[in-house]
């Protein structure tokens, strides 16, 4: 292993919580210390649970300032990159670093996981919408997850200073092609919902919608895992309620392997965020799951007829409407295709590979 001249410093949100966003930023860590490049990080996550107060301040979200503590870093490296919210406030928190790296002449990266920047710059006004736009043309280059995402950072870059490099599955979940063939069960339709239980990802429009179908006299068999933030903790009872549902908890290695080796087949995410582009989904794809999601930009650059159904609205009318329009013999077939689609499309190292060729080039 050569170390890299290149030091490169990760600015973001690292576990825990387990979101998309820090499993990314830890993989990314992990993956260019084993590269051998010189690499260090600051982690800006303030809580230790997900919540679903998505944009609004509190007193508690000041205690990124502590962070602020560590911004000598950026003068030891010379790439930071670095994974910002979208949000005013969560883009705004990083305009001490971002201001640093540009005074000091380090190259720096922002890497967009989402598609909300272009929505929140568009509903700003006065002063913040200019201080919005002028803090992320501080950045030299930006990255987004999907071709259709490339929008959102337009209005501050030109389209050679946008790059597009699709999320990952992680490596202590991949698994073979082989192995999913010999595994994979489809003799009946049974879901998996993996994500943390934000009513904003769909979990209480999912299981309102398969309470009603039980209602109806029909069940599906479903499984239920990530961490409930303490704004939905109702979500439990209602789960508890479902004849064929169960809760597993936070899940990863191998208790996620478990998960989607198991016979579920249908992967659902009626989310109602502007997600980029899911992990979760992408795991699911490469486990042979037929995807049911909710129409957004990012999902649908991965996501159409050939491998799943895309919401077009994620009420419960439409989740009901979609699930009763399950067949076995198009899950398994779309199923199949996501399989030999996802398997060595999506892998950690190749992501590491992409963003580590991104940084040298940014020098």
């Amino acid at each position: 292993m050569v170390a890299h001249k290149n030091r490169t410093l990760i600015i973001g949100p690292f576990p825990e919580p387990i979101t998309g966003l820090s499993v990314s930023n830890a993989a990314l860590l992990r993956g260019l210390q084993v590269k051998g490049y010189q690499v260090d990080f600051i982690n800006t996550e303030h809580a230790t649970n997900v919540s679903s107060e998505l944009g609004k301040f509190s007193f508690k979200k000041l205690n990124f300032l502590f962070f602020y503590c560590k911004i000598y870093k950026i003068l030891k490296n010379d790439t930071i990159y670095m994974t910002p919210g979208q949000t005013f406030f969560g883009v705004m928190k990083y305009l001490p670093f971002v201001l640093t790296a540009k005074l000091f002449k380090r190259k720096s990266l922002f890497h967009l996981h989402g598609n909300s920047v272009k929505d929140v710059y568009a509903n700003l006004k006065g002063l913040k919408r200019k201080l919005y736009a002028k803090t992320i043309k501080c950045f030299d280059e930006s990255i987004v997850l999907s071709k259709s995402l490339k929008i959102n950072m337009q209005p501050f870059f030109d389209d050679s200073h946008i790059h597009v490099e699709h999320n990952f599955i992680q490596e202590d979940i991949a698994i073979s092609l082989n192995h999913i063939e010999k595994n994979k069960d489809y003799k009946e339709i049974k879901l998996i919902f993996m994500s943390n239980l934000l009513p904003e990802k769909g979990i209480n429009n999912l299981v309102d919608a398969l309470l009603k179908l039980q209602s109806l006299g029909t069940n599906f068999k479903i499984k239920i895992a990530g961490n409930i933030p303490v704004t939905n903790t109702n979500i439990s009872d209602k789960i508890a309620q479902l004849k064929n549902g169960e809760y597993l908890g936070v899940v990863s290695g191998e208790k996620k392997r478990d998960l989607l080796l198991w016979g579920g087949n249908v992967f659902c995410l009626p989310t109602q965020l502007e997600e980029g582009q899911p992990i979760s989904i992408l795991e699911a794809m490469t486990y042979g799951h037929f995807i049911l999601a909710t129409k957004t930009p990012g999902i649908s650059d991965v996501i159409h007829d050939k491998n799943g159904a895309l919401l077009e609205d994620y009420d419960v009318a439409s989740i009901m409407k979609e699930l009763q329009l399950l067949r076995l013999d198009q899950v398994e077939q779309k199923g199949n295709f996501n399989s030999n689609f996802a398997n060595n499309r999506f892998t950690e190292s190749s992501f590491v590979e992409r963003i580590s060729n991104l940084l040298v080039t940014a020098v």
